[in-house]
């Protein structure tokens, strides 16, 4: 940045790091240059404008240079400013957990619209392998009656989704373990999940701010994939009512897998997918055989 003599206002910072995230090739370079530089100020976006003339000390100067180097490096920006928007939530976020994206909303779009459309009382869900919390607590949030659970193999990831609850003034019990049978049989309506679905071997290929930043164990399905998805359509149908509902987010052309896997398990009758707003067969919704 310039000269240590030049005064650097707010409205200076963010255009010469958006013009340096762009030549750096870094994502939403302005939107991130935001978030960043509010973080370093402790201000919210909008108090960046209204303070646009505002020059910053040699001591905020610092703070800011360091986080663009850590953007730099390719940490995600959820991890450096620690937190993330889900749904309507504002979540914490580091780490022990992956960071929620915007398809996963489709899970929880899906799940309160089987609820409203089947009249369920008091639903019992459990969200499996839950992270930080994103989509029990999205359920939550829409679904006040319902109870529900959520799960996973990482106490440190318990650890946020429990702050996460309380940040947002919301209710879900959270249990640490691996399998479904930390739970009894017939309890649930519907079981939601995010499970790890990409392959091992393409691990290492993934963009940097995953590769290098994600917990490889949200992320590792297993040889082709389908480790965890295969386990949750084998015994999951065990622990729902009659009647009840499995939801799984699945990785790109994952589909056709997925759908052979179901229809050989007695438990499942129809198998149906949406596809996210790039067309990818995003969500895998199968319902329980009557």
């Amino acid at each position: 940045m310039k000269t240590p003599l030049q005064k650097w206002t707010i409205k200076g910072v963010l255009s010469w790091t958006t013009k340096y995230f762009s030549q750096k090739g870094i994502d939403s370079p302005r939107l991130t240059a935001e978030y960043l530089l509010s973080h370093a100020l402790n201000l919210k976006r909008v108090e960046l404008y209204i303070n646009y003339d505002k020059p910053l000390t040699p001591e905020e100067l610092k703070k800011f240079k360091l986080l663009i180097k850590r953007r730099l490096r390719h940490e995600p920006l959820a991890y450096i400013i620690g937190e993330h928007a889900f749904w309507s939530l504002n979540l914490e976020i580091n780490p022990a957990v992956l960071i929620p994206r915007p398809e996963t909303e489709l899970v929880v779009e899906i799940a309160i619209d089987i609820v409203r459309k089947n009249c369920l009382q008091n639903p019992v869900i459990l969200d499996w392998g839950t992270g930080s919390g994103a989509i029990a607590l999205a359920l939550k949030k829409e679904l006040s009656q319902a109870r529900v659970m959520a799960t996973d193999i990482s106490f440190a990831a318990l650890q946020i989704a429990q702050r996460n609850m309380v940040k947002n003034k919301l209710s879900i019990g959270l249990v640490q373990g691996k399998g479904l049978n930390l739970f009894k049989k017939g309890v649930f309506d519907m079981v939601v999940s995010n499970p790890p679905y990409i392959k091992s071997e393409d691990i290492p290929h993934l963009a940097p701010e995953v590769r290098n930043y994600e917990p490889q164990i949200a992320l590792d399905g297993g040889k082709d994939g389908l480790k965890f998805v295969r386990y949750l359509l084998k015994e999951a149908g065990v622990y729902l009512k009659k009647r009840g509902w499995v939801i799984m987010e699945i990785g790109h052309n994952q589909a056709k897998a997925v759908q052979e896997i179901a229809q050989k398990i007695e438990s499942w009758g129809s198998c149906n997918f949406v596809k996210d707003h790039s067309g990818i067969k995003r969500v895998v919704v199968v319902e329980k055989r009557v």
